[in-house]
C-alpha cells in the first residue's frame, strides 16, 4: 500500500470534472442507472463527502483527547459515505439506513471497564447497510463483540499486547502484491484444524490462493494473483511492518473487513466521550486502569489508517478493468 499514491489519488478525485470522471467509471456496470447522469448528480455529494471526512481527520489529529473520538467517528462516516456512493448511486434510498446501526449495553456505574464493553449490531442502519453493499457480508458469526476482541484484530495493536501481556494475537502472511505467504503451522493447533480443512477453508476465503503445502514448520500459500487491495475481508494489514495478517482465533476467522473493526470501535468511544463524561474524564486525569493505554494506542493508529484505508478502495475500484 503506496500512502503517497494514495494521498495523491485522493486529491484528484476531488474536483469536479475527475470526480464525476470517477463515478461514471464505478457506474458504468451498475444496472438500471445511466452512468453519466447519475455521476453528474452523484459528483458534488461525493466531493463534499471526502472533504467534510478529512476536514474532520485533520481536526482530530490535533484535537484534545477528551474530544477526539468523536470528531474521528464523523470524519470515518463522511469517508465510508463516499466510499458507498460509489457502489450504490442512490444513497440513502431511505431513512432506515440513516441510524448508526450498532448500539451499545448501558454503563455500569462501579467496575466499567472499556475492554469488556460490548457493541451490539443491529439488523437495519448505516453499518449492516455499508457492510452488505461494499463488502458482501450480510450475516455476522456474532451479534455482540467485545472491545477486547475488536482490538485484538488490529495488526498495530500487536507490539501493545506483547509488551504488556506477552501475547500474539496474529500470524504474519506476507507482504502485499507477493506471490507467496507463509505462516506457522501452530495455526492448526489454533484453530483446532486439519491441514486439509485449513486449506479447503484459506482458498474459500482468497480465491487468490492456488496451491499450499507444508514446508518444515510453515504452510506456505501460493497464489495465483496478487492480493492488492488491503481491505481483504479476512486478512488484515498491518501498515507498519507492510504485512498482511492472520488472526490466531478461529472465531475471527470470518468475513469482517478492518474498517467495520474500527466503525465499532469509534462509534463506542465517542458515544462515550459524549454521554459519558464522568468515566471518561476519570480514565482522562485518574490513569486508573489499563483500559486509556489501549484507546490512546487504537485513536493513534486509526487516525492514520482508516483514512489510508478507504483511499486504497476509491483507488482500487478506479484501477479494476481501467
Amino acid at each position: 500500500m503506496n500512502t503517497r499514491n494514495i494521498q495523491s489519488f485522493m486529491e484528484y478525485i476531488q474536483s469536479a470534472p475527475s470526480a464525476q470522471q470517477y463515478l461514471v467509471h464505478c457506474y458504468r456496470n451498475l444496472l438500471s442507472i445511466d452512468p453519466e447522469q447519475q455521476s453528474f448528480l452523484n459528483a458534488y455529494r461525493f466531493i463534499y463527502f471526502l472533504q467534510h471526512g478529512s476536514t474532520y481527520y485533520a481536526q482530530g489529529k490535533i484535537a484534545p483527547l477528551a474530544v477526539k473520538p468523536m470528531l474521528l467517528f464523523y470524519g470515518m462516516g463522511h469517508l465510508l459515505k463516499a466510499l458507498l456512493l460509489t457502489k450504490r448511486p442512490h444513497y440513502p434510498e431511505n431513512t432506515s439506513v440513516l441510524a448508526h446501526g450498532v448500539s451499545t449495553r448501558k454503563r455500569k456505574k462501579q467496575n466499567y471497564s472499556f475492554l469488556e464493553d460490548e457493541v451490539k449490531v443491529q439488523y437495519k442502519g448505516f453499518f449492516p447497510y455499508f457492510a452488505d453493499h461494499m463488502f458482501h457480508v450480510k450475516q455476522f458469526m456474532q451479534e455482540k463483540y467485545t472491545m477486547a476482541n475488536l482490538f485484538k484484530r488490529i495488526p498495530e495493536l500487536q507490539p501493545l499486547y506483547q509488551a504488556a501481556k506477552q501475547q500474539q494475537h496474529i500470524f504474519y502472511l506476507g507482504p502485499l502484491n507477493s506471490n507467496h505467504w507463509s505462516i506457522s503451522e501452530r495455526i492448526l493447533n489454533d484453530y483446532n484444524w486439519t491441514f486439509p480443512y485449513f486449506t479447503k477453508c484459506m482458498k474459500a476465503a482468497c480465491p487468490e490462493v492456488d496451491a499450499i503445502t507444508l514446508s518444515k514448520k510453515n504452510i506456505v500459500c501460493s497464489l495465483a494473483k496478487c492480493v492488492k487491495n488491503p481491505n481483504h475481508s479476512y486478512f488484515y494489514y498491518d501498515r507498519l511492518k507492510k504485512q498482511l495478517t492472520i488472526s490466531r482465533y478461529r472465531t475471527h476467522f470470518e468475513p469482517f473487513p478492518e474498517l467495520l473493526v474500527h466503525y465499532l470501535l469509534l462509534y463506542n468511544l465517542s458515544m462515550i466521550c459524549r454521554y459519558e463524561t464522568e468515566w471518561w474524564g476519570d480514565q482522562l486525569h485518574s490513569f486508573s486502569s489499563d483500559d486509556i493505554v489501549y484507546i490512546k494506542s487504537f485513536l493513534t493508529i486509526t487516525e492514520e489508517k482508516v483514512p489510508l484505508l478507504v483511499g486504497a478502495a476509491l483507488e482500487s475500484a478506479w484501477h479494476h478493468e481501467n
